[in-house]
């Protein structure tokens, strides 16, 4: 088992509240993440906005005014559509082979994976911090590359 965590590499909480609308929402979506977890205002994750959320809502012929985070958001699960009670998330102990596979496993639903502990939002995590952490030098132990049997 791998001695990398989520804590290890995920990049502090950054977030939308579930009521911002589409202006402000789209502001925040300018960063470098491809996503946004959306939360409660207990900070508890119950979904995300992406990048291609906000294109579906406009091909709906929505304009910026008409939606908000909560209308648009997903909860990363491939076959579940609307509000969903149990969003994908991890929590910062989870291990990196964990979060991998979460990844693999919904590549067409998740660009973000939110961190929690006790169901508020720590942080996130990217594709893009795992790749990042690959190019650390000393970050992954040479025995975590050994073949397994």
């Amino acid at each position: 088992m791998s001695c990398i965590r989520a804590k290890d590499i995920m990049h502090p909480r950054v977030s939308l509240p579930s009521k911002m609308k589409g202006e402000e929402l789209v502001e925040k979506l300018m960063c470098s993440y491809p996503a946004l977890p959306v939360v409660n205002d207990k900070l508890e994750v119950v979904g995300v906005v992406s990048e291609y959320d906000v294109i579906s809502a406009v091909k709906e012929g929505r304009t910026i005014h008409e939606f908000s985070a909560e209308s648009i958001m997903t909860c990363g699960h491939a076959e579940h559509e609307g509000v969903c009670a149990k969003p994908v998330t991890v929590v910062s102990d989870a291990p990196i082979e964990e979060i991998v596979n979460l990844f693999y496993e919904n590549s067409s639903t998740l660009s973000i994976l939110p961190v929690v502990e006790k169901k508020k939002l720590v942080g996130i995590i990217s594709r893009k911090n795992i790749v990042n952490a690959l190019a650390e030098k000393g970050f992954w132990k040479e025995h975590e590359f050994k073949k397994r049997v």
